[in-house]
């Protein structure tokens, strides 16, 4: 992500966050009166868009660790891992370079990869 779409983040979130704070001082009437919707409607509003860009603001800040961790843990769900079938000292054999898994194994595990890929964003 580049650093200005960053700042574009930033800048929307602390945008947001003031209009929370101006709306909280607001009267129902007044909320009506400038967005056409009630003052609890307007701040449900603010509050999922805040939400909103502070998750897009963790992804861009910390990309890999939120999916890298969602990646491993479906890795360990649906393959064997290495610790498990041993290493070459174990086995005495490097006949096992690549692990087998199963089709419906890799199935689950790349539906699920993509269910999550999906619900990040």
């Amino acid at each position: 992500m580049t650093k200005n779409k960053l700042n574009e983040i930033k800048a929307t979130l602390g945008f947001l966050k003031n209009g929370r704070t101006a709306t909280e001082q607001m009267s129902n009437e007044t909320c009506l009166e400038v967005y056409g919707i009630s003052r609890a409607t307007a701040l449900a509003n603010i509050d999922a868009g805040i939400a909103k860009y502070e998750r897009e603001l963790e992804r861009a800040e910390h990309p890999l660790e939120v999916i890298d961790k969602k990646v491993y843990e479906i890795a360990a769900k649906h393959l064997i891992a290495v610790e498990e079938r041993g290493g070459l000292e174990t086995r005495h054999s490097d006949s096992e370079d690549f692990i087998e898994v199963s089709v419906w194994g890799l199935e689950a595990a790349l539906k699920e990869a993509y269910e999550a890929g999906r619900n990040a964003k």
